[in-house]
């Protein structure tokens, strides 16, 4: 029998897969969330296939819904939730995805306080939230992220998105950069 992060696996590798890859993406998160319908890795994988199919409120239902089984997972937030641990992605991703559909929806104060609160605990930002926050505090979106990072990733230099964290840090004190 599988598991429901196989289960979760599978249905992300079936979403380059055309609308018969989604749709048996769309059954594999079924099969897992009938094992747990807290499993909170289950509603992340129903966020990729909704995001990429283009079903907006399908989308924002399983972000809310991801959001709220990590909320009755942690009643009160731990100290520290580091990237690291594989058991740990879900809930940031959660987390990162709340803050962002609080952005999109202009409750920029909710955003601010879920970006913050991503970097305290996954100080190390592997998530890139970082940017997000830097943007938000510069009055931009989620797609002017998504072109510096575009930018950054063909011109192999991201510092334009370095130095917005930094012009925009150095105003709001929102991230310290890790003493390797």
């Amino acid at each position: 029998m599988k598991t429901q992060d196989e289960y979760y696996y599978d249905a992300l590798e079936l979403l380059d897969c055309g609308k018969a890859g989604t749709k048996k993406a769309i059954k594999l998160l079924e099969d897992a969330l009938e094992m747990d319908e807290d499993y909170v890795q289950t509603y992340i994988g129903f966020v990729s296939v909704y995001g990429n199919l283009g079903k907006k409120k399908e989308y924002e239902k399983m972000v809310k819904l991801a959001y709220e089984k990590t909320l009755k997972k942690f009643p009160k937030w731990p100290k520290i939730m580091e990237w690291g641990w594989m058991e740990n992605r879900s809930y940031l991703r959660a987390i990162q995805y709340m803050a962002e559909w609080y952005w999109d929806n202009g409750e920029n104060d909710k955003a601010i306080e879920l970006f913050r609160l991503l970097l305290k605990l996954n100080p190390n930002d592997n998530q890139g939230v970082r940017y997000e926050i830097a943007a938000l505090y510069a009055g931009l979106n989620g797609e002017d992220v998504n072109r510096m990072t575009d930018e950054g990733n063909q011109k192999q230099d991201w510092s334009e998105q370095e130095n917005l964290v930094r012009e925009q840090n150095k105003k709001h004190k929102f991230w310290r950069a890790p003493g390797y």
